[in-house]
């Protein structure tokens, strides 16, 4: 069946443009990876998009924009209870995490980000903190 989930407004779409732009300048140089979860009725709506950041500017594959500017702006909706992760390749590994409220992405401390990836509502226990991972606070990029 799938998953259902609101048709954003034109503004919710500009605001996604707006909240992506202000998420990759936060990345800096580097090769880094946003995962976007939205629940909706029948499930879970994931976008991933992988980037490289460097002194030229951004290198990405333009239909992964696409895909996840348009479930963002679902996101900045408000209508669905959403996340974003903000993945940095590298040793270690940086991961910053923000939920969204209203559909305003608000950050993630770096105990929260921990929790939100070491605890599985499925799992009897927690989970084991992938190796060379760090946690870190999230940027504010609401608006």
């Amino acid at each position: 069946m799938g998953t259902l989930l609101h048709v954003p407004s034109d503004r919710d779409r500009n605001r996604a443009l707006d909240i992506f732009d202000r998420v990759t300048d936060k990345a800096r140089i580097g090769s880094h990876a946003l995962t976007l979860a939205v629940t909706g009725i029948g499930g879970t709506a994931i976008a991933l998009f992988p980037f490289v950041q460097d002194d030229e500017g951004m290198a990405a594959n333009g239909s992964d924009l696409y895909a996840f500017c348009d479930l963002l702006a679902i996101a900045l909706s408000g209508a669905h209870p959403s996340g974003l992760v903000l993945r940095t390749m590298g040793q270690p590994q940086t991961v910053r995490g923000w939920r969204f409220t209203d559909g305003d992405p608000l950050p993630l401390t770096r105990a929260e980000a921990f929790d939100a990836y070491t605890i599985h509502p499925d799992a009897d226990g927690p989970l084991i903190p992938l190796p060379g991972t760090e946690y870190a606070d999230a940027p504010v990029i609401h608006i």
